[in-house]
């Protein structure tokens, strides 16, 4: 069944994505282990699981200073990453923690933060060897993406039919959902079952992987 995101709900469900998915994280990722910890994550780029940890922790921090000039650019997020470089993952996710009190005192959380967490979350899941996200997790924003994104597409999934574009796409909800952060490559999206043409790159927020990558 689809769960839907009406027009004006955005911010509460957006804020609601990003309070519920820092305890998921702290939880999978505290107490890892220095192997764990030094695996590269396939979908960052070249990050390791303590600097996506860092950057996660990092953008928190920024949040709540008020240091959110050049968001989301690579700048900002390679910031996050240098300036904790020695610090500890744990102590990174007690800080998280701690401005996660902050946080929650707060108007609105911008929703691109809520997207970045549970995107990373996924990325967390895959390269520790963890369950994936659940599906009602992601799958709102899969709803609220589809339209945006790929207006002149009807996309037929698990969960139902988003969209009434002519165009016709045949997908697996979560592979679509991954691929618009850059999760996939053009390979992989244009194996998908389309009627012609395929606009694939209208798909990513950022650009496409180069190499395939399977979850």
């Amino acid at each position: 069944m689809l769960v839907t995101v009406a027009v004006g709900e955005e911010p509460g469900v957006f804020e609601e994505i990003y309070r519920e998915a820092r305890p998921r994280i702290v939880g999978l990722t505290m107490g890892l282990t220095a192997d764990e910890l030094t695996r590269v994550v396939p979908a960052c780029p070249e990050w390791t699981v303590h600097q996506l940890i860092a950057h996660l922790s990092g953008e928190a921090s920024d949040l709540v200073s008020g240091r959110m000039e050049g968001a989301p650019s690579e700048e900002w997020t390679a910031r996050h990453v240098a300036e904790r470089e020695g610090v500890p993952a744990d102590d990174l996710l007690v800080q998280w923690n701690e401005h996660a009190i902050r946080i929650d005192a707060m108007d609105r959380i911008p929703f691109q933060l809520a997207l970045d967490a549970i995107t990373h979350e996924a990325d967390l899941r895959a390269v520790l060897g963890r369950e994936r996200l659940p599906d009602a997790v992601w799958q709102p924003t899969l709803v609220w993406l589809t339209p945006r994104r790929l207006p002149e597409v009807t996309v037929k999934t698990e969960f139902g039919a988003l969209g009434d574009g002519p165009i016709t796409l045949e997908v697996d909800g979560f592979e679509l959902w991954r691929a618009f952060f850059g999760r996939r490559s053009r390979r992989q999206m244009e194996s998908w079952n389309w009627s012609d043409p395929a606009p694939v790159e209208k798909i990513p927020f950022f650009p496409a992987r180069d190499t395939d990558l399977f979850e």
